[in-house]
């Protein structure tokens, strides 16, 4: 079933330019806002507790930007299995390489920090072109083993290389052929219990817990630390700013390191809230 949906739908919609799949999304759009309310409840819930100097007004207008860019992330991500490498560049620049290859020349790895704010999504396939490091990017394998192999392939294409947790220790071990820039996706809501090391801080105005799996891997292997800005700048269009968030992680204090990109991704969230992932469920957890 899923071999038919993959090759009657999502393929041949791939072929498509966004000009002609964005209806698609509007449409999208109107069933899973007005129609289905597809987690409308938690998207509420978490931009009311988030916010909670916003008017009901400005609650549904952020609401309903967020649907709408939920959608364009899903024909945009359906156009990615046959973009080509030079329109995801052309779509999704980085504005500061600098930063990044500067490490590459004194033959550093390097830990990159992202989160499922704009389009994360495109980032596997214009990273490679644009930066000297060997893109490498933990991920969650789908428990769709069909999809999965084609997900892996499609992000992965263009010169990325896809790794799960399990192979994290032995793949640094591996000897590469230039540095790598190892990339985590830090906002996801961590297996909680209470025997894993954990960071707890407030975070959009209520109490969150963090995964410091970036942190841990910096201090491991006294790797500089980038965080990943990706800035929409209109419908199909992206541009990364890269934040250093240091190069000497030895010297910081436990916890430092994720308080600082979580930071990050708290600036950009307040200046544009509807381009984060709300609809995950961040703030199941409660400190015990």
């Amino acid at each position: 079933m899923n071999r038919i949906l993959y090759y009657l739908l999502i393929k041949p919609l791939s072929f498509l330019p966004l000009s002609v799949l964005y209806p698609i999304s509007t449409g999208i759009y109107y069933l899973l806002y007005y129609v289905l309310g597809y987690r409308r409840k938690v998207v509420e819930e978490n931009i009311i507790k988030s916010f909670p100097d916003y008017s009901g007004e400005e609650v549904t207008q952020v609401v309903k930007l967020f649907y709408r860019h939920l959608c364009d992330i899903v024909v945009e991500s359906i156009r990615m299995f046959s973009m080509s490498e030079a329109e995801a560049v052309r779509r999704c620049r980085i504005r500061n390489p600098d930063l990044m290859d500067q490490f590459f020349d004194q033959g550093k790895q390097v830990v990159i920090v992202g989160s499922h704010y704009g389009n994360w999504e495109i980032t596997s396939l214009s990273f490679p072109s644009q930066l000297k490091h060997q893109i490498s990017s933990i991920y969650s394998k789908l428990k769709d083993v069909y999809f999965n192999r084609k997900l892996t392939r499609s992000r992965s294409r263009y010169g990325s290389e896809l790794i799960t947790k399990d192979e994290l220790s032995d793949y640094y071990e591996i000897e590469h052929s230039r540095p790598v820039g190892l990339a985590f996706i830090a906002d996801q809501s961590p297996n909680y219990n209470k025997s894993k090391k954990l960071y707890w801080t407030t975070f959009l105005n209520q109490e969150t817990v963090w995964s410091p799996g970036a942190e841990r891997y910096a201090k491991k292997y006294n790797l500089p630390v980038i965080y990943v800005q990706i800035l929409k700048q209109r419908r199909g269009y992206y541009e990364i700013e890269l934040e250093l968030v240091t190069d000497d992680p030895l010297s910081l204090a436990p916890g430092e390191i994720t308080e600082r990109h979580l930071r990050c991704l708290e600036r950009l969230i307040i200046k544009k809230p509807q381009y984060w992932l709300w609809s995950h469920r961040r703030w199941k957890h409660q400190r015990n």
